[in-house]
């Protein structure tokens, strides 16, 4: 009797624990450099190399002012998971890094990992951080032309 019992008081707890979204986790940006270039600081989120790093992010996109700390931007409830970050100045009313005729960045920016080549734009895969569970990530992106 007392596993008939069990095995009925299992199955609803096994559906309700189901039917909870996965815990989810926030990662905060801080950038560093550029100071003293007017804008707001866009942040866009990757979870995948599609559009990196130069469209619009998967994940997701926020703007804000860069407060006197240097945090940037925040995302919050993130899958744990890997994702690569954007960081760019824009104008404001800007809606991405404009680029010149050798297809360089106008606008200082930076990417996770703060990988920078001299002749080509950091991949994916460089610039792959991880948000794991039960923590929340801290990322130190450094801006620049």
């Amino acid at each position: 009797m007392s596993h008939r019992f069990l095995s009925l008081c299992a199955v609803p707890c096994v559906a309700a624990l189901a039917a909870f979204p996965a815990l989810a986790e926030d990662v905060i940006v801080v950038v560093a450099g550029a100071a003293d270039v007017p804008g707001e600081v866009a942040c866009r989120l990757y979870d995948s190399p599609r559009n990196f790093p130069f469209g619009k992010g998967a994940e997701g996109e926020v703007r804000s002012r860069r407060g006197a700390d240097g945090t940037a931007c925040v995302f919050r409830d993130l899958a744990p998971g890997q994702y690569a970050l954007v960081a760019a100045i824009l104008p404001k009313g800007q809606d991405d890094v404009t680029r010149d005729f050798l297809g360089r960045p106008r606008q200082p920016w930076g990417v996770s990992n703060n990988i920078r080549h001299a002749l080509r734009a950091p991949r994916h895969d460089e610039a792959i951080f991880t948000v794991e569970r039960g923590k929340t990530t801290r990322l130190a992106i450094t801006l620049a032309k």
